[in-house]
């Protein structure tokens, strides 16, 4: 039985993003692109984009310093005084332009959902949602409230409510700890504060 094209290159980046990052990052991902999947379906959403999405979210999780810098460097990347502070946000906004040099990316949807899936958006589209929410529940997550609200992926909730659910939870945890919180989850809170 012949794949689709499309199958073909959703397995050479599974195969290439093994390659990429650690195994328990690697797991993570699939499970991500997998809750994406179901999303997706659920919301009447693109399988194919949210599913690729959700698979690379984390291609720049696991890069060099020197890596880093190179894509830092080509594309002029700026990041903001929070990103500066906090690696663990400027991978996804790297992960964007790893996605397009390194597995040949073209789709904005998909991109912006790389881009936005730590931090989230105001703006963000339903894809960018849907890998936003799938990161945050999918199966081996156990933050505060992720089995939670993975449970009302079966409900009729909506994509906005979903993906304010899962700011909230977010917001409430680096509130508590006394985290600093970025510029675009500070928007989104504000856009998305009546969905809650």
């Amino acid at each position: 039985m012949k794949k689709n094209l499309k199958s073909t290159a959703l397995c050479d980046a599974e195969n290439k993003i093994k390659g990429m990052l650690d195994e328990k990052r690697f797991i993570h991902s699939i499970a991500v692109a997998q809750t994406a999947v179901i999303i997706a379906e659920k919301y009447g959403l693109d399988k194919k984009k949210a599913e690729l999405a959700g698979l690379l979210h984390d291609c720049a999780r696991d890069l060099s310093g020197l890596k880093q810098q190179y894509f830092i460097k080509k594309y002029k990347i700026r990041f903001d005084s929070v990103s500066k502070k906090i690696p663990g946000l400027r991978h996804s906004f790297l992960g964007a332009y790893v996605a397009m040099e390194e597995f040949n990316v073209k789709d904005r949807e998909v991109l912006e959902a790389i881009k936005y899936h730590t931090a989230g958006n105001a703006s963000m589209g339903p894809i960018a949602k849907a890998v936003y929410i799938a990161d945050y529940t999918e199966i081996n997550r156990k933050y505060r409230s992720s089995e939670k609200i993975r449970a009302k992926i079966k409900t009729n909730i909506s994509l906005d409510e979903m993906a304010g659910l899962v700011l909230k939870d977010k917001l409430g945890y680096l509130v508590e700890e006394g985290k600093l919180i970025h510029k675009d989850s500070v928007d989104m809170w504000n856009q998305y504060n009546h969905n809650i």
